[in-house]
């Protein structure tokens, strides 16, 4: 009954994904809004010295600590660094590429210090890419990507954004389609037979007849 509409299913939420989505969001705040009191509370208690993502659960959590742990690897995931003058992140480690599989760098480049800053590759004079020294470094998947980043002038701070939404704003929506998207028991694979069935479903869920026909057909 979880599935799509388009799977046979009904559409209906999966409540435990949804609710994974919820907490995602108080770890997404914790992660982005770090002058609040929760945050600062809960960093002193459980990450004093680290951030979210790299927090550990500790010793005898509370049950609202172990809930926003449970979401984190959602959070893991759904961020992304947007490159402003590039001093806070890291061009092997971070995430901060527009591939949506993985958001990094497909090779590390040699030659380039393991611990660079993408702020290596900005001249700071002109506030635009080293053209030259990307396209020697990078592979060119990876030159290509980079000069698709546009780059602000007036050189703002480095800044962490939703990476599942077009204006990088955090969602519940967007965090339940990824959290669905990780599930273990989600088979991303499809056969002949499931494109066949995704039309079959296509098509009744479009006919312009009463829902309550179309929910008998269903079943």
């Amino acid at each position: 009954m979880c599935l799509p509409k388009v799977k046979g299913g009904l559409g209906f939420r999966d409540l435990k994904t949804f609710n994974l989505a919820l907490l995602a969001k108080q770890g997404w705040r914790l992660h982005t809004n770090t002058n609040s009191l929760v945050h600062r509370v809960l960093k002193a208690k459980y990450f004093s010295n680290s951030d979210f993502l790299n927090a550990e659960i500790g010793n005898k959590p509370s049950f609202a600590w172990r809930s926003i742990m449970s979401a984190k690897t959602i959070v893991q995931h759904g961020y992304r660094w947007e490159v402003e003058d590039g001093s806070a992140i890291s061009i092997v480690h971070d995430k901060w590429m527009s591939q949506p599989s993985t958001f990094r760098i497909t090779s590390i480049p040699h030659g380039i210090p393991i611990d660079a800053r993408v702020s290596s590759l900005i001249d700071p004079q002109l506030g635009i890419w080293k053209l030259d020294l990307i396209q020697y470094y990078f592979n060119p998947i990876d030159a290509l990507a980079i000069l698709s980043i546009p780059i602000s002038p007036r050189s703002p701070k480095d800044r962490v954004i939703w990476a599942y939404n077009p204006k990088g704003r955090f969602t519940v929506r967007s965090a339940y389609k990824l959290a669905h998207s990780l599930s273990p028991n989600l088979d991303q694979s499809e056969t002949s037979n499931d494109q066949a069935d995704r039309k079959f479903w296509k098509v009744l869920w479009s006919l312009n007849v009463p829902n309550k026909v179309k929910s008998f057909a269903w079943r």
